[in-house]
This record gives C-alpha cells, structure tokens and sequence, in this order.
C-alpha cells in the first residue's frame, strides 16, 4: 500500500467552509480511481496542527497514474475550492501492516 497524506493549515475563521468544500470535492472527484483504495478527511484536535488529507493507494504507480488524471484536475480545480493557507504533502511506502 502506498499512502499519501497531505497536511492542510487553514485559518480558523475559514473551517466550516474549508470542511464543506473539501469534502464535496473528494466525494465528488474520488470516486471510481483506478488503485485508490481509501480517502479520509481528519480534523485536528490541537490549534497548531493542520487537517490531514489521507488517500491510500495500492501502488505508488496507482498514485502516479492519479497525479496525471482526469480526476486529480477535478479535484484541484473543484468550484468554490476549499480555503487553504498552506500544505505540506507527504508520502509513505507500507512498512508493516497488522490486520485486525
């Protein structure tokens, strides 16, 4: 599994839209991509940490074919785009899994 997390700062003032508009964007982008087997929206907890964005993939060539879809332009490019100040991509290969 190839995850990819994308940690999203957005001002306080700006949280009911941003959770609005994000979530519209990746049901209505995410739906049906090829090799994307999840994608999480989380709010945090504490002040000084931003919403993690969480898609999980089977490959990282899933992830790549994605960046050059239809759908990453649609997401990217969704009306009434969410406000984000800033971001800060991350991505991780599988390590270790324990299944429950």
């Amino acid at each position: 599994m190839y995850t990819v997390t994308n940690e999203l700062f957005v001002d306080p003032a700006d949280t009911e839209v941003f959770e609005r508009n994000f979530a519209a964007s990746m049901r209505g982008t995410l739906t049906g991509v090829p090799g994307l087997r999840a994608a999480r929206l989380l709010r945090p907890e504490t002040a000084d940490r931003g919403y993690l964005s969480v898609l999980e993939f089977e490959d990282a060539a899933a992830y790549s074919a994605y960046r050059s879809s239809d759908a990453f332009t649609a997401a990217h490019t969704w009306p009434d785009h969410a406000p984000i100040r800033s971001a800060r991509l991350t991505t991780y290969d599988m390590l270790s899994e324990v299944a429950l």
